[in-house]
């Protein structure tokens, strides 16, 4: 990366120093995503939290290398992908736990989590109690 970026700044020197024009305004460094590009993300995700998604995958919906989409999407967001799907997955079985109807097994499974412990370890990371004590609170 920071090979790239000493090739970018000495391109862009030699351009401004060659340009026949002494007018020539660099063009800002992009910051992490645009705002649509996060947007797109994110209703893909909700879409799929049912499922495990990868970074190519997420790369691959944007026409991003997968290294560049990391960076950026944590410039964008302030946040890994994969700690954005954990909370995008924890915010929808918050909501599902309002229903006591259904059983946390159910939660976990609908919320792409392959076994209770699992779920209950990425709820309590996130929320600081368990999916049961959760529950119960509400």
């Amino acid at each position: 990366m920071i090979i790239e970026q000493t090739i970018d700044v000495l391109c862009l020197h030699l351009l401004r120093e060659h340009s026949s024009s002494a007018c020539v305004a660099p063009e800002a460094p992009r910051r992490g995503l645009a705002e649509w590009q996060v947007r797109k993300i994110h209703a893909y995700l909700k879409e799929n939290l049912d499922r495990d998604v990868g970074l190519d995958e997420l790369a691959a919906l944007l026409g991003l290398s997968r290294f560049y989409f990391c960076t950026a999407f944590r410039k964008a967001t302030g946040l890994t992908p994969h700690r954005f799907f954990v909370s995008l997955r924890i915010a929808q079985a918050r909501e599902l736990l309002r229903d006591i109807r259904m059983p946390i097994t159910q939660i976990a499974a609908s919320v792409g989590y392959q076994t209770p412990s699992a779920f209950a370890t990425a709820f309590r990371a996130i929320e600081g109690t368990s999916p049961s004590e959760f529950r119960r609170r509400l």
